[in-house]
């Protein structure tokens, strides 16, 4: 995809111009001085040293947290309305008889939505200055953080584009997308916490390949929450997060290996993991726009 992609700069140009892109940004940062200035009068008056640094620290990632929600809310509801809308304005045919690729159609309108998402968490960092003034949360937590909430950004963005390749009205794609995000996330948990009970009563269990540890693997890694939590406890395996998994798996041993040679936090893996996945999201958005413009109206 180019930077220069008439798909990025009209969709850019549309949201940056007038109050729509304010007022986002606004409620954005009201939302998080609220829940920094409730963080804070829960702190109470004085406090040591360190439990000011442990303080900083909570209130950093309580702040990222908060974030990510904010972002998981706010990213789909473009992202799940971008093809739709064309349809709806009856445009859809007149950008296909463009030059562009689907591969560049769909490209840019999550690069454009992804975009305005990463400005709305840059904008926080004022806010995030606080807990570098206070100690425990240093440039490493910024930079793993944003990164996450970022990819966080990009994977809902897809789903919601290729969603809106499916679909012919907004409402539908939209409440698709956030009724997949919420069901991952919820069904996430909930494999996690089923298997989590069956490892800690097969605790003397071993050997084999132990193909159903791989669920619980990938329900732990691709979920941004705990990637958060993760980074905030300092993990770099994800043994030390499922500390209740006692079965070998090779596959998940020599990743972890892997991560602990190259000194880099268990997060490192989900974003790579989260990247294929859009990728491959986009990938499928690209080829449904294809189709649909093949098949033609119906």
């Amino acid at each position: 995809m180019r930077l220069s992609n008439p798909i990025t700069v009209k969709e850019l140009r549309g949201r940056m111009r007038g109050i729509r892109a304010i007022l986002p940004m606004m409620a954005y940062l009201v939302v998080l001085g609220i829940f920094v200035l409730i963080q804070f009068a829960d702190f109470g008056g004085q406090m040591q040293y360190r439990e000011l640094a442990d303080r900083g620290g909570e209130l950093g990632f309580y702040l990222l947290y908060a974030q990510m929600a904010l972002v998981l809310l706010l990213s789909p509801a473009y992202a799940a309305s971008a093809i739709t809308v064309e349809k709806e304005r009856e445009t859809f045919e007149t950008m296909q008889t463009t030059l562009l690729t689907s591969w560049d159609i769909v490209a840019g309108k999550v690069f454009s939505g992804v975009s305005y998402a990463l400005l709305l968490v840059l904008s926080s960092l004022p806010l995030l200055s606080l807990s570098f003034w206070m100690g425990g949360f240093d440039f490493v937590h910024l930079f793993w953080g944003f990164l996450i909430i970022a990819m966080a950004a990009m994977v809902v963005s897809a789903l919601g584009i290729m969603l809106s390749t499916i679909f012919t009205r907004s409402y539908l794609a939209t409440g698709a997308t956030y009724g997949v995000i919420i069901g991952a996330i919820v069904v996430g948990y909930g494999f996690r916490l089923i298997l989590d009970l069956y490892f800690s009563t097969h605790a003397g269990a071993s050997g084999g390949f132990a193909w159903h540890t791989i669920p619980f693997w990938l329900s732990f890694t691709l979920n941004p929450f705990e990637m958060l939590t993760s980074l905030q406890s300092g993990d770099v395996s994800f043994y030390y997060r499922g500390s209740s998994m006692a079965m070998a798996n090779p596959l998940i041993d020599n990743i972890n290996s892997l991560l602990s040679a190259m000194h880099v936090p268990y997060a490192a893996l989900h974003v790579v993991m989260t990247f294929v996945l859009s990728y491959l999201l986009l990938f499928l958005a690209s080829y449904f726009l294809f189709r649909s413009s093949r098949e033609g109206p119906k």
